[in-house]
């Protein structure tokens, strides 16, 4: 099969899975089980085909949170909020993502089991994030130290970024956003623009997930939607978003908003991908592009 033909296959399939798995109206608790079900994976069975991975568990006010490191003496650290629209995904259903992560990045990647929506709406999940920040810092307090995250986790990394910085405490090094969704009241012009192109979000599915998130917050506050925030003084931000997805507005904002504040933010824009394609989708070549920009991003500020 040639790339093209490739490209237009796993295109299609992911928007076929991800439609049917998760509907804009299907229960939470249904989508929490099928993402678990479709992407966990044993620690045993990873090390079974990586001998040398290694995982350690840490726990801070009740939260846990994995440890993973594929490579010998990391150099720099990476804590990862994951994805899910703030209903679904853990450590475990991560995994994958972690260690890829992790070796390509050459770094130990710590990933919190943060609180989840509608349960826990906000601002439990920015609490955990915070909560795993410090946890982080105590634990590695010299080598350089990264947030990244994708989909929801990619917007909560920033929401961190905007406490860390409004508490006064000290910042990552730089920040890896993956299709960030940013903005809960759901306004990008992109969220229309794109209608059709994007393979499996609807303004439906948007709007329902963001209510169970936001509960009675403000869904313009800044810790909830990033995107309406003074981006002043945060540390340099690396932003990847599908040409053809829903969120691609979500991210186009932000790095604006950064520039005109004096943050660094540069922005890959995925030809014709998908929402989160470099994790959903990495044997494609724009993937492995994107995973060559994140290792260039990490080692150029952990200098």
């Amino acid at each position: 099969m040639g790339m093209a033909a490739k490209r237009w296959v796993s295109l299609r399939a992911y928007g076929l899975i991800t439609r049917t798995l998760f509907g804009a109206r299907t229960a939470p608790r249904v989508m929490r089980a099928r993402f678990e079900r479709f992407g966990r994976v044993s620690r045993e069975k990873l090390q079974r085909r990586f001998p040398r991975l290694e995982f350690q568990d840490h726990t801070v006010d009740g939260l846990a949170v994995e440890a993973l490191c594929a490579v010998e003496a990391p150099t720099r650290v990476i804590l990862y909020l994951h994805g899910g629209a703030f209903l679904m995904g853990s450590p475990a259903s991560y995994r994958n993502r972690a260690m890829r992560l992790s070796y390509r990045c050459h770094a130990e990647v710590f990933v919190p089991a943060y609180r989840l929506a509608p349960e826990h709406p906000y601002p439990a999940a920015l609490d955990d994030a915070f909560a795993a920040w410090r946890l982080v810092r105590s634990l590695r307090p010299d080598g350089p130290l990264f947030v990244a995250g994708d989909s929801a986790g990619g917007g909560l990394c920033l929401s961190l970024l905007l406490r860390l910085r409004d508490l006064g405490l000290s910042m990552p090094r730089g920040s890896v956003l993956l299709s960030p969704w940013t903005d809960l009241t759901i306004s990008g012009k992109s969220i229309d623009a794109n209608h059709g192109r994007d393979l499996w979000f609807t303004r439906r599915h948007l709007e329902a997930w963001a209510r169970y998130y936001v509960g009675g917050a403000d869904g313009r506050s800044p810790y909830v939607s990033p995107v309406f925030a003074d981006l002043a003084g945060l540390p340099p931000l690396l932003l990847f978003a599908g040409e053809d997805e829903l969120l691609l507005d979500d991210s186009e904002r932000v790095v604006d908003s950064a520039r005109e504040r004096g943050t660094a933010a540069a922005m890959v824009i995925g030809r014709g991908m998908q929402h989160d394609w470099p994790l959903t989708l990495p044997w494609l070549e724009e993937s492995r592009m994107a995973w060559n920009a994140i290792q260039r991003f990490v080692e150029e500020h952990s200098r």
